[in-house]
This record gives C-alpha cells, sequence and structure tokens, in this order.
C-alpha cells in the first residue's frame, strides 16, 4: 500500500527534520539529516510525497538501495537520488553509520510563482527540479553545500536580520550544485575514451576478474560516476555488462566446440558448471545444453 508521507519534525538524535519556512522559504517544507549509529531495518512503508521533488544525498553508507517500485535503486556514498512527485518509494535497510541529507521542494500551483522569485524564474527552476535524472554522482561542492545550509542553520541566531538572506543564498547555492552535478554526469569528457578502451577490452577478455574499484581507477571516475558513465555508453552496469559477454562467449563456444559446460564455465571464470548454466539461463531462457542443440539444428 502507497501511503502520502507528511514530514515528522525532530531536531534532536539521529533523524533531524526541520521546516525552512520560518526562514522565508515555504516552498522548503523539510530539511533533513539522518545519522544512525545501528543498523535499522527497511520498512514497508512505501510512500509518495504529493506535490514534491526530494533531493537526497548519501554522504556515508553501504549497501543502501531505494526501492521505487519498477526498479531498485543503489544509494552508495556520493550519490545523488532526485524523487519526483507520486513516485512511490521506500529505503531498504539503513545500515549503521549511514549519513544521508535531503530537503522536499514543494512545487507551486501551476501559473504561481516562488516567493521573493518572478514567474520566469520560478518556472526554469522548477523546469530544472523535473528534469533531473533518478540518480547522479554528488559534485564535492553540492556534498559541501548541504553541510553549509546546515551550518547557517545552526550558527545563524534566529533573529538575527540576516538570517533570512544567508539561509536562502544557502538554498540557492544547494540548487545550483545540484543541478550542477547532474550536468556533470551528462556531459561527455576524455576520460569516455578510457571507459571506451575498456567496454573494448571486457568484450576481449570477459573471462577474468573485472572489479569496480579497477574499472574506477582505470577510468580516472569515481565508482557512482563510473557507474552512471557505463551505463550511458553500453546500457548495462558494469557487473551485468561483464555477465552479457561471458554470455555470448559461451554461446560461441557452444556453438563451435564440443567442450564441456564444466569447461566452457572454467574458461569464463565461472565457479561451476551450475552456477554457469543458472546464468545462462537467466540470459538467454535456455540451458547451455538445449542452447547448443538449438544453434547446430539452425545450421
Amino acid at each position: 500500500m502507497v501511503e502520502k508521507a507528511f514530514p515528522k519534525y525532530a531536531d534532536i538524535g539521529e533523524a533531524r527534520v526541520v521546516d525552512l519556512s520560518a526562514d522565508g522559504l515555504p516552498f522548503i517544507p523539510v530539511l533533513g539529516e539522518a545519522h544512525y549509529t545501528k543498523t535499522r531495518p527497511g520498512g514497508d512503508d512505501r510512500h509518495v510525497h504529493p506535490g514534491m521533488v526530494e533531493i537526497l544525498l548519501c554522504r556515508r553508507g553501504r549497501g543502501l538501495s531505494i526501492d521505487c517500485g519498477d526498479r531498485v535503486h543503489p544509494f552508495p556514498p556520493g550519490t545523488v537520488m532526485a524523487l519526483q512527485p507520486e513516485v512511490p518509494h521506500v529505503i531498504t535497510p539503513k545500515p549503521k553509520s549511514l549519513l544521508t541529507n535531503w530537503i522536499w521542494f514543494k512545487l507551486p500551483p501551476h501559473g504561481r510563482s516562488l516567493p521573493g522569485m518572478t514567474l520566469p524564474q520560478t518556472r526554469w527552476l522548477v523546469a530544472r527540479l523535473m528534469q533531473l535524472p533518478v540518480t547522479f554522482p554528488a559534485t564535492g561542492e553540492c556534498v559541501q553545500s548541504f553541510r553549509r545550509l546546515w551550518r547557517i542553520f545552526d550558527e545563524t541566531p534566529r533573529k538575527a536580520p540576516e538570517r533570512r538572506l544567508v539561509v536562502r543564498e544557502a538554498l540557492m547555492r544547494l540548487l545550483m550544485d545540484v543541478f550542477d552535478s547532474a550536468d556533470t554526469m551528462r556531459q561527455p569528457t576524455s576520460d569516455d575514451s578510457r571507459l571506451k578502451a575498456l567496454v573494448t577490452e571486457i568484450r576481449e577478455r570477459p573471462s577474468r576478474e573485472w572489479s569496480l574499484e579497477e574499472l574506477s581507477s582505470r577510468s580516472a571516475m569515481s565508482v557512482p560516476l563510473l557507474v552512471e558513465r557505463f551505463r550511458r555508453l553500453t546500457g548495462l552496469p558494469p557487473h551485468q555488462f561483464v555477465v552479457a559477454c561471458r554470455v555470448e562467449k559461451a554461446k560461441e563456444l557452444l556453438s563451435e566446440t564440443d567442450r564441456s559446460v564444466g569447461a566452457i564455465a572454467n574458461e569464463l571464470g565461472i565457479a561451476t558448471a551450475q552456477h554457469f548454466a543458472t546464468v545462462f539461463r537467466r540470459e538467454t531462457g535456455m540451458s547451455p545444453g538445449r542452447w547448443r542443440a538449438s544453434s547446430r539444428a539452425r545450421e
């Protein structure tokens, strides 16, 4: 069951959730930070935020992902996630030492401007928010902007005449850095030539072990950026692409040789014939033996 989520404000403990309306930003009903010292199980509280875009940053914590129904999105450290209005989602188990930040951006009614902005400015900002990809690597500036917004919120006296000005400026800086992070992910760079060379090498040598750490180092990209650009280039994340290349090589060996399934599995760097058969069936819908027979029948 999908429920509508509403803010649960708290400014103490492991989860801080505050409202920026009092600082002249009624369109930011939530600024949040969670820092868990113990692993917490994920719930079944699949929910939506009606009329709001949620922007999250994972700063620390392994194994976190967000289930959006049609797809589960890994959410490793250094990643931004943008959840559009009416997208049901739920966070999977929350690991120990998890550190995340987030904001909810309340979209204005059609034809209405946001406080302190003209209508054209509002339309531009809303359009940028609605165009954000679901996940993308955060730049260092984006991470610092979340920290800066919290620091200004905490350290600027509530009655200081400049408080509204500096909180608004910090929020706008954060949004611009979020947009810059998304744009950086989309822009091709000279690093793409390294990535293309790696893709070619994987196709030629699918049997060897290809770790994310090695691919990240050789492409000179962070792991989140590597995964995003690898998927953009090949249509698959690195691990799935390696599996697909192994299956293509297996098809070739099954068709052109009489090697046993176990021997082919060993050549492709797969531990057992049983695991190889499971992977092959998952990718092709057939067992290796049936695929071999079918292939030779077509010749």
